[in-house]
Parts: C-alpha cells; sequence; structure tokens
C-alpha cells in the first residue's frame, strides 16, 4: 500500500497537470473545425440588420414618376431610403439642376411650376448616390 506521504504529492501534481491542460480565462481557447448542419432556408430566422446596413446590400435603383396639370407639375422619385439625388430638369429651352435627398421611405417628390408661355416635351434626368452606388434614370413627358 501507498502511504498518505506518497499520495498527496501525487494528487497535487495529477491537479496541476489537468489545471494546466485545461483553457483558463487568462489562456485563449483554441478550437477545432467540426462539420456544422447548414439549416434549409425555409428553417433559418433571419437576423435582423442595422439600418445603416441594410441599404448597403441593397441594390440602388431608381424610378421616376410624373403628373402634369395646366398649372403645375410633380417629379416623383423613388430610390434608397436616405439617398443622395440629383435632379435636372430640361423645359422649354432651359435646364435646372437641383439636389435633395430621398425619405426615410426613398421618396422624395419635386413640385414646380410650368412657363404658361411654353408647351411641349419636358425631360427629367435623376441620378442617385448611395453606399458608393450611383443609377441614373430619365424620362420625357408633355407639359401643356
Amino acid at each position: 500500500m501507498y502511504s498518505k506521504a506518497f499520495l498527496i504529492p501525487i494528487s497535487i501534481l495529477a491537479i496541476l497537470v489537468l489545471a494546466a491542460c485545461s483553457p483558463s480565462s487568462t489562456q485563449p481557447a483554441t478550437s477545432t473545425p467540426t462539420a456544422k448542419s447548414i439549416p434549409s432556408p425555409a428553417s433559418r430566422q433571419p437576423t435582423p440588420e442595422p439600418a445603416s446596413t441594410q441599404s448597403s446590400t441593397e441594390q440602388l435603383s431608381v424610378s421616376i414618376s410624373t403628373t402634369t396639370t395646366q398649372n403645375s407639375s410633380s417629379i416623383s422619385v423613388h430610390t434608397l431610403p436616405e439617398a443622395a439625388i440629383t435632379i435636372e430638369l430640361a423645359y422649354c429651352g432651359h435646364t435646372s439642376k437641383q439636389n435633395h435627398y430621398a425619405d426615410s421611405a426613398g421618396e422624395y417628390t419635386l413640385n414646380w411650376t410650368p412657363d404658361t408661355k411654353c408647351g411641349g416635351m419636358a425631360t427629367v434626368t435623376v441620378t442617385a448616390s448611395s453606399n458608393g452606388q450611383t443609377s441614373t434614370s430619365s424620362t420625357s413627358f408633355s407639359v401643356s
């Protein structure tokens, strides 16, 4: 049989060896790659992203709609939320250029009064910029 004097140092040595082998809060844990199963798209829960990064992953586009009455015209723009917008309007031999920002829904409407002495076609070109992307759209419409 072993004596107590022999078992105590062996027990302490075993504890120290086990403590040295297990990661502690002061030692960085290393991981070994393991195979993971990937859930099907139907079983995945969407991970919400911060609002500031959502538009960076969306594709920038611009759509334009126009409305004209005898006394007023409006140009409605839809793009990404908070996108910078440049509106260039050519009408009656003149060109105007304005800079704006889309609202939080990606909308902006420019209201203007056509020159009553001028009728005919107007052309609007809208360029939107957001998160390093740029998109341009153009349309012509009749102004009476």
